[in-house]
């Protein structure tokens, strides 16, 4: 009867569902692209934003 556990696979890392090369994005348009990354950083910007103003208001109490 054979072993279940295999060593030879023990160090094997599964492969990345992302490990893609030409990514999500590949078939969007550059336009997209662009305000999807904007999107990002202005959504960067809110968090810290709404942090330092939690903390002011936290502050002042």
């Amino acid at each position: 009867m054979g072993s279940l556990y295999s060593p030879g696979k023990a160090n094997r890392i599964a492969p990345s569902p992302f490990g893609d090369e030409d990514g999500f994005d590949g078939d969007l348009d550059p336009g997209v692209i662009r305000l999807l990354e904007e999107n990002a950083r202005l959504r960067a910007l809110v968090t810290q934003l709404s942090s330092l103003v939690l903390k002011h208001v936290a502050d002042q109490k």
